[in-house]
């Protein structure tokens, strides 16, 4: 079965922006088993997936991998090419961005089933941020916000692979409303701060952190009092 890290945030070096998440890159690789393994990256949820794909190319270049690439321009005219990457893939790592977007376009795209059938192998699926949601139940996203629908976080249906619920960038001031979207409901969400993850092999969850200082919880109303459980 398919294992899962999922990265609350944090810069991977592009531009002037430092590289955050060398840890959680280096267990993600780890995770394979292999000593050359196969790196995919989908960038669908993001404007800008040359200029990231090109910073993960190297990132992971440099940890041992053979990098690949699937572009907009071959999802939409080699289906076999999509097809095969995937198959041959032993990290599948989606970027962050806009959620909606990234579940409209593996959608229409017909992805989905492909991921569905590669859950079943022992392929490592990584996400950050709206890539991390994907994988899950649901995900309090600012998919709205970025589509000037609403000025407020909202919950987001993914695609279930995990029966959780995840929320990334928990440090940033918005995403604290999420103790009022989950008042008066039984759902416990896993909040992660950037550079942390959280890293799922069959049903061991464990936090993975690029930072020490940093923190993720397990939040929920429990006797209608707020809880953080730190992981």
């Amino acid at each position: 079965m398919a294992k899962y890290m999922l990265i609350g945030g944090g810069d991977v070096g592009r531009g002037n922006t430092a590289y955050e998440t060398k840890e959680i890159d280096e267990e993600i690789v780890k995770m394979t088993g292999k000593d050359n393994p196969n790196f995919l990256f989908i960038g669908l949820a993001s404007s800008f997936s040359d200029s990231y794909y090109d910073t993960m190319k190297k990132i992971y270049k440099d940890l041992g991998c053979t990098p690949v690439y699937l572009k907009k321009k071959n999802i939409l005219h080699n289906p076999d090419l999509v097809a095969t990457k995937i198959k041959e893939a032993d990290i599948i790592y989606f970027c962050g961005g806009d959620t909606e977007k990234l579940l409209q376009d593996i959608t229409s795209y017909n992805i989905i089933p492909l991921l569905k059938e590669k859950a079943q192998s022992d392929v490592v699926f990584a996400g950050m941020s709206a890539g991390a949601i994907l994988f899950c139940r649901q995900g309090f996203s600012d998919y709205k916000i970025l589509n000037n629908t609403s000025t407020d976080y909202e919950f987001i249906t993914g695609l279930g692979f995990l029966d959780i619920n995840f929320c990334p960038h928990y440090e940033q001031e918005k995403r604290l409303s999420l103790k009022k979207h989950l008042e008066n409901t039984s759902l416990e969400v896993y909040a992660l701060e950037n550079k942390t993850a959280l890293q799922i092999i069959d049903k061991t969850y464990s936090i993975i952190k690029s930072d020490s200082t940093k923190k993720a919880y397990l939040c929920s109303y429990q006797k209608n009092k707020y809880s953080e459980k730190s992981l």
